[in-house]
């Protein structure tokens, strides 16, 4: 008898934390937002621009895509340089900047070649810095045959009242 009683005490509490955490579930937003950016460059697959996390925004890889004709820019550094302005506009439109960048990362197909063009753009960019932490990656080949990717995760302060 005592073993039945501990069981069915156990079911009970069971039953009500299991029913505490689904209406707990119920109760909390959806953690990331996926985000549509107005003006921004139309993705070339199924993936989004960017992501809200909290107080973080994680946008996927821009490449060097005029916004208005959704094409590859002609020239290696114009087109870096429309990489870093794709993430810029993406960036500026969530309210925080390129100076709150946590972590980039850059792909590029050739690293003695883009490279320094990437470098020369951040720098055009972050000014005499700080600079975010970043990683830059030699690949084989990117999407549409470009020539360098550049993704990155940013902080975005809270509104001030």
């Amino acid at each position: 008898m005592k073993h039945l009683a501990r069981a069915l005490l156990v079911t009970a509490v069971m039953a009500t934390a299991s029913g505490a955490m689904a209406q707990a579930r119920e109760s909390v937003p959806t953690a990331v937002e996926h985000l549509t950016i107005p003006g921004g460059i139309t993705a070339t697959g199924p993936w989004g621009l960017a992501t809200k996390a909290g107080d973080f925004l994680y946008v996927a890889g821009m490449r060097g895509i005029d916004a208005q004709t959704n094409k590859l820019v002609e020239g290696d550094e114009a087109r870096i340089r429309q990489a870093y302005m794709n993430m810029k506009h993406v960036v500026e439109s969530q309210g925080t900047s390129l100076q709150n960048a946590v972590r980039i990362t850059v792909y590029v197909t050739d690293m003695f070649r883009f490279r320094p063009i990437a470098n020369k753009i951040q720098e055009e960019l972050w000014g005499k810095g700080p600079y975010p932490p970043r990683s830059i990656i030699e690949v084989q080949r990117l999407n549409q045959d470009d020539i360098l990717e550049v993704e990155g995760t940013f902080y975005i302060p809270p509104e001030k009242p």
